[in-house]
Protein backbone atom coordinates (compact mmCIF):
# COMPACT_ATOMS: atom_id res chain seq x y z
CA UNK A 1 0.00 0.00 0.00
CA UNK A 2 1.39 3.55 -0.83
CA UNK A 3 0.37 6.03 1.89
CA UNK A 4 1.03 9.68 0.34
CA UNK A 5 0.86 12.69 3.12
CA UNK A 6 -0.04 15.99 1.84
CA UNK A 7 1.18 18.55 3.67
CA UNK A 8 4.02 17.15 5.77
CA UNK A 9 4.74 19.90 8.47
CA UNK A 10 4.70 18.99 11.85
CA UNK A 11 1.66 16.67 12.03
CA UNK A 12 1.96 15.20 8.46
CA UNK A 13 5.66 14.46 9.31
CA UNK A 14 4.39 12.68 12.56
CA UNK A 15 2.20 10.52 10.90
CA UNK A 16 4.25 9.85 7.85
CA UNK A 17 7.36 9.35 9.69
CA UNK A 18 5.64 6.76 11.90
CA UNK A 19 4.05 5.22 8.84
CA UNK A 20 7.18 4.72 7.34
CA UNK A 21 9.57 3.66 10.42
CA UNK A 22 6.77 0.56 10.48
CA UNK A 23 7.57 -0.38 7.38
CA UNK A 24 4.79 1.49 4.67
CA UNK A 25 5.79 2.76 1.48
CA UNK A 26 4.96 6.37 2.09
CA UNK A 27 5.61 9.47 0.68
CA UNK A 28 5.86 13.18 2.58
CA UNK A 29 4.78 15.82 0.11
CA UNK A 30 5.16 19.64 0.75
CA UNK A 31 6.24 22.82 -0.89
CA UNK A 32 9.02 23.80 1.59
CA UNK A 33 11.72 22.69 0.07
CA UNK A 34 13.88 23.24 2.93
CA UNK A 35 12.49 20.37 5.00
CA UNK A 36 12.36 18.28 1.88
CA UNK A 37 16.12 18.14 1.44
CA UNK A 38 16.75 17.99 5.11
CA UNK A 39 14.64 14.80 5.12
CA UNK A 40 16.23 13.46 2.06
CA UNK A 41 19.65 14.33 3.19
CA UNK A 42 20.02 13.34 6.46
CA UNK A 43 16.44 12.01 8.10
CA UNK A 44 13.39 12.99 9.89
CA UNK A 45 14.29 13.28 13.45
CA UNK A 46 11.21 12.79 15.69
CA UNK A 47 12.08 14.17 19.26
CA UNK A 48 9.53 12.55 22.09
CA UNK A 49 8.53 15.44 24.36
CA UNK A 50 8.51 13.45 27.58
CA UNK A 51 11.26 11.26 27.28
CA UNK A 52 13.67 13.67 24.81
CA UNK A 53 14.74 10.77 22.98
CA UNK A 54 14.77 11.38 19.11
CA UNK A 55 13.85 8.86 16.61
CA UNK A 56 15.77 9.30 13.40
CA UNK A 57 13.56 7.56 9.85
CA UNK A 58 14.33 7.74 6.06
CA UNK A 59 11.07 7.94 4.71
CA UNK A 60 11.30 9.81 0.78
CA UNK A 61 10.00 13.19 0.89
CA UNK A 62 9.43 15.50 -2.41
CA UNK A 63 7.91 18.81 -3.39
CA UNK A 64 6.81 17.42 -6.62
CA UNK A 65 3.02 16.60 -6.80
CA UNK A 66 3.22 13.78 -9.51
CA UNK A 67 5.26 12.01 -6.37
CA UNK A 68 1.71 10.85 -5.02
CA UNK A 69 0.98 8.81 -8.13
CA UNK A 70 -0.53 5.36 -7.73
CA UNK A 71 -1.02 6.60 -3.82
CA UNK A 72 -3.81 3.65 -2.66
CA UNK A 73 -4.51 6.87 0.23
CA UNK A 74 -3.57 10.29 0.34
CA UNK A 75 -3.46 11.95 3.69
CA UNK A 76 -4.23 15.23 4.11
CA UNK A 77 -2.74 18.11 6.38
CA UNK A 78 -2.48 20.89 4.44
CA UNK A 79 -3.78 24.24 6.68
CA UNK A 80 -7.30 24.38 6.17
CA UNK A 81 -6.87 27.55 4.02
CA UNK A 82 -5.28 25.43 1.35
CA UNK A 83 -8.09 22.73 1.23
CA UNK A 84 -9.07 23.66 -2.33
CA UNK A 85 -6.10 24.53 -3.89
CA UNK A 86 -4.46 20.86 -2.78
CA UNK A 87 -7.96 19.29 -4.14
CA UNK A 88 -7.46 20.68 -7.27
CA UNK A 89 -4.26 20.01 -7.84
CA UNK A 90 -4.33 16.57 -6.58
CA UNK A 91 -7.79 15.50 -8.09
CA UNK A 92 -5.61 13.89 -11.47
CA UNK A 93 -3.21 12.02 -9.45
CA UNK A 94 -5.64 9.80 -7.64
CA UNK A 95 -6.94 6.45 -8.61
CA UNK A 96 -10.40 5.51 -9.08
CA UNK A 97 -10.53 3.83 -5.25
CA UNK A 98 -8.01 6.04 -3.87
CA UNK A 99 -9.19 6.83 -0.47
CA UNK A 100 -8.45 10.98 0.60
CA UNK A 101 -8.36 11.38 3.95
CA UNK A 102 -8.47 14.86 6.03
CA UNK A 103 -6.89 14.62 9.37
CA UNK A 104 -6.95 18.21 9.42
CA UNK A 105 -8.31 20.79 12.20
CA UNK A 106 -11.52 22.85 11.68
CA UNK A 107 -14.98 22.53 9.75
CA UNK A 108 -15.25 22.71 6.13
CA UNK A 109 -12.32 20.13 5.16
CA UNK A 110 -14.28 17.43 4.47
CA UNK A 111 -16.93 18.64 2.40
CA UNK A 112 -14.64 20.76 0.11
CA UNK A 113 -12.94 16.97 -0.73
CA UNK A 114 -16.37 15.43 -0.81
CA UNK A 115 -16.77 18.11 -3.52
CA UNK A 116 -13.77 17.00 -5.71
CA UNK A 117 -13.29 13.43 -4.62
CA UNK A 118 -16.53 12.22 -4.36
CA UNK A 119 -18.01 10.43 -1.01
CA UNK A 120 -17.03 7.18 -2.17
CA UNK A 121 -13.30 8.34 -2.09
CA UNK A 122 -13.32 10.58 1.24
CA UNK A 123 -12.56 10.11 4.19
CA UNK A 124 -12.77 12.35 7.20
CA UNK A 125 -10.85 12.17 11.00
CA UNK A 126 -9.69 13.82 14.00
CA UNK A 127 -6.65 12.96 15.57
CA UNK A 128 -5.53 14.12 19.56
CA UNK A 129 -1.73 13.44 18.40
CA UNK A 130 0.08 16.85 18.53
CA UNK A 131 3.08 17.78 16.90
CA UNK A 132 5.31 21.15 16.68
CA UNK A 133 7.33 21.74 13.73
CA UNK A 134 10.90 22.55 15.36
CA UNK A 135 12.87 23.41 11.61
CA UNK A 136 13.74 21.48 8.06
CA UNK A 137 13.89 17.51 8.88
CA UNK A 138 12.87 18.16 13.09
CA UNK A 139 9.44 18.25 14.71
CA UNK A 140 8.47 17.28 18.47
CA UNK A 141 5.77 14.53 19.24
CA UNK A 142 4.26 16.75 21.71
CA UNK A 143 0.80 14.90 22.84
CA UNK A 144 -0.27 11.65 22.72
CA UNK A 145 -4.02 10.50 21.91
CA UNK A 146 -6.83 8.37 19.59
CA UNK A 147 -7.34 9.30 16.00
CA UNK A 148 -10.69 8.33 14.56
CA UNK A 149 -12.50 8.41 11.29
CA UNK A 150 -14.83 7.42 9.15
CA UNK A 151 -15.89 7.08 5.26
CA UNK A 152 -17.62 9.58 3.97
CA UNK A 153 -20.31 7.48 2.64
CA UNK A 154 -20.63 5.10 5.50
CA UNK A 155 -18.43 2.11 4.11
CA UNK A 156 -15.95 1.73 6.90
CA UNK A 157 -14.92 -1.25 5.51
CA UNK A 158 -12.51 0.87 3.28
CA UNK A 159 -10.41 1.96 5.81
CA UNK A 160 -9.61 -1.07 7.32
CA UNK A 161 -5.99 -1.59 5.50
CA UNK A 162 -5.42 1.99 6.71
CA UNK A 163 -6.63 1.46 9.90
CA UNK A 164 -4.30 -1.64 10.39
CA UNK A 165 -1.25 0.50 8.67
CA UNK A 166 -1.83 2.98 11.62
CA UNK A 167 -2.18 0.85 14.34
CA UNK A 168 0.90 -1.07 13.71
CA UNK A 169 2.73 2.47 13.05
CA UNK A 170 1.61 3.08 16.94
CA UNK A 171 -1.11 4.65 16.27
CA UNK A 172 -4.49 4.33 18.30
CA UNK A 173 -7.21 3.86 15.77
CA UNK A 174 -11.15 4.33 16.29
CA UNK A 175 -12.78 3.20 12.42
CA UNK A 176 -16.38 5.09 12.87
CA UNK A 177 -19.64 5.62 10.89
CA UNK A 178 -20.80 9.33 11.97
CA UNK A 179 -18.42 12.02 10.16
CA UNK A 180 -20.13 15.44 11.31
CA UNK A 181 -20.27 13.89 15.23
CA UNK A 182 -16.43 13.29 15.04
CA UNK A 183 -15.73 16.40 13.05
CA UNK A 184 -18.05 18.24 16.01
CA UNK A 185 -16.27 16.99 18.45
CA UNK A 186 -12.86 17.87 17.55
CA UNK A 187 -13.72 21.82 16.54
CA UNK A 188 -15.75 22.37 19.80
CA UNK A 189 -12.11 21.27 21.50
CA UNK A 190 -10.25 23.57 18.90
CA UNK A 191 -12.35 26.23 19.25
CA UNK A 192 -11.39 25.93 23.08
CA UNK A 193 -8.02 25.66 23.22
CA UNK A 194 -6.43 27.45 19.70
CA UNK A 195 -7.28 30.81 19.47
CA UNK A 196 -6.57 31.68 23.24
CA UNK A 197 -2.98 30.17 22.88
CA UNK A 198 -2.38 31.76 19.91
CA UNK A 199 -3.91 35.68 21.29
CA UNK A 200 -2.22 34.73 24.55
CA UNK A 201 1.84 33.36 23.26
CA UNK A 202 1.26 30.25 25.21
CA UNK A 203 1.45 26.56 25.34
CA UNK A 204 -2.21 24.45 25.72
CA UNK A 205 -1.19 23.60 29.39
CA UNK A 206 -0.79 27.49 30.69
CA UNK A 207 -3.97 27.95 29.67
CA UNK A 208 -5.33 25.73 32.57
CA UNK A 209 -2.69 28.29 34.72
CA UNK A 210 -5.26 31.09 34.67
CA UNK A 211 -8.58 31.32 36.18
CA UNK A 212 -10.26 34.07 33.34
CA UNK A 213 -8.44 32.14 30.51
CA UNK A 214 -10.16 28.69 31.90
CA UNK A 215 -13.53 31.00 32.24
CA UNK A 216 -12.93 31.50 28.13
CA UNK A 217 -12.19 28.35 27.48
CA UNK A 218 -15.67 27.60 29.21
CA UNK A 219 -17.57 30.01 27.17
CA UNK A 220 -15.99 29.48 23.92
CA UNK A 221 -17.16 25.50 24.24
CA UNK A 222 -20.56 26.55 25.85
CA UNK A 223 -21.78 28.60 22.51
CA UNK A 224 -20.31 26.49 20.05
CA UNK A 225 -22.13 23.53 22.19
CA UNK A 226 -25.16 25.28 21.77
CA UNK A 227 -24.73 25.99 18.06
CA UNK A 228 -23.89 21.52 17.83
CA UNK A 229 -27.44 21.16 19.45
CA UNK A 230 -29.28 23.22 17.29
CA UNK A 231 -27.45 21.70 14.19
CA UNK A 232 -28.73 18.23 15.71
CA UNK A 233 -25.03 17.13 16.08
CA UNK A 234 -24.30 14.13 18.32
CA UNK A 235 -20.54 14.48 20.09
CA UNK A 236 -18.64 11.98 21.15
CA UNK A 237 -18.07 13.00 25.37
CA UNK A 238 -20.94 13.81 27.72
CA UNK A 239 -19.17 16.85 28.94
CA UNK A 240 -17.18 19.10 26.63
CA UNK A 241 -15.84 21.36 28.89
CA UNK A 242 -13.73 18.83 30.85
CA UNK A 243 -12.87 17.18 27.78
CA UNK A 244 -11.31 20.25 26.65
CA UNK A 245 -9.15 21.10 29.57
CA UNK A 246 -8.72 17.43 29.98
CA UNK A 247 -6.97 17.65 26.13
CA UNK A 248 -4.90 20.89 27.16
CA UNK A 249 -3.52 19.13 30.17
CA UNK A 250 -2.88 16.25 27.51
CA UNK A 251 -0.99 18.09 25.54
CA UNK A 252 0.00 20.77 27.20
CA UNK A 253 3.55 21.35 26.00
CA UNK A 254 2.41 21.39 22.78
CA UNK A 255 2.04 24.67 20.87
CA UNK A 256 -1.47 24.46 18.93
CA UNK A 257 -1.42 24.91 15.35
CA UNK A 258 -1.90 28.44 15.50
CA UNK A 259 -0.26 29.53 18.06
CA UNK A 260 2.42 28.30 15.40
CA UNK A 261 0.97 30.02 12.69
CA UNK A 262 1.31 33.21 14.62
CA UNK A 263 5.03 32.46 15.12
CA UNK A 264 5.55 31.61 11.57
CA UNK A 265 3.76 35.09 10.55
CA UNK A 266 1.42 32.29 8.88
CA UNK A 267 -2.48 32.95 7.81
CA UNK A 268 -4.21 31.10 10.64
CA UNK A 269 -7.23 28.60 10.36
CA UNK A 270 -9.63 30.73 12.79
CA UNK A 271 -12.20 30.54 9.68
CA UNK A 272 -12.36 27.11 9.73
CA UNK A 273 -12.58 27.09 13.80
CA UNK A 274 -13.93 29.65 15.85
CA UNK A 275 -14.83 31.65 12.50
CA UNK A 276 -17.16 28.43 11.56
CA UNK A 277 -18.93 28.75 14.81
CA UNK A 278 -19.86 32.16 14.24
CA UNK A 279 -20.70 31.12 10.73
CA UNK A 280 -23.09 28.41 11.90
CA UNK A 281 -24.56 30.46 14.94
CA UNK A 282 -25.55 33.19 12.40
CA UNK A 283 -27.31 31.20 10.17
CA UNK A 284 -29.18 29.80 13.00
CA UNK A 285 -29.83 33.29 14.09
CA UNK A 286 -27.65 32.05 17.64
CA UNK A 287 -25.96 34.25 19.69
CA UNK A 288 -22.03 33.84 20.03
CA UNK A 289 -20.16 36.82 21.36
CA UNK A 290 -17.00 35.45 22.89
CA UNK A 291 -16.57 33.08 19.94
CA UNK A 292 -17.11 36.49 17.52
CA UNK A 293 -14.76 38.65 19.33
CA UNK A 294 -12.05 36.23 18.98
CA UNK A 295 -12.50 35.52 15.81
CA UNK A 296 -12.61 38.96 15.20
CA UNK A 297 -9.03 39.45 17.06
CA UNK A 298 -7.69 36.53 14.94
CA UNK A 299 -8.23 38.05 12.06
CA UNK A 300 -6.93 41.06 12.90
CA UNK A 301 -3.69 39.71 14.31
CA UNK A 302 -3.90 37.87 10.69
CA UNK A 303 -3.20 41.09 8.93
CA UNK A 304 -0.68 42.02 11.15
CA UNK A 305 1.12 39.12 10.89
CA UNK A 306 1.15 38.33 7.54
CA UNK A 307 1.73 42.46 6.73
CA UNK A 308 -1.63 42.90 4.55
CA UNK A 309 -3.61 45.75 4.35
CA UNK A 310 -6.92 45.57 6.16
Amino acid sequence: MKISIVGSGAMGSLFGGRLALSGQNVVLYDVYEEHVDAINKAGLAIEDATTGQITLIHPKASSDPQSVVDSDVLIIFVKSTNTEEVAVKFKEFVKPDTIVLTLQNGLGNEEILRTHFGPHRTAAGVTSQGATFLGPGKIRHAGKGPTHMAMSDGDSKKLDALATALEAAGFEIHVERDVAGMIWSKLLINVGINALTALLNVKNGQLLDYTDAKSLMADLVTEAVTVAKARGIHLTYDDPIATVYEVAQKTSANASSMLQDFQKSRQSEIDFMNGAIVREAKALGILVPVNEVLTRLVRIMDLIHTKKEA
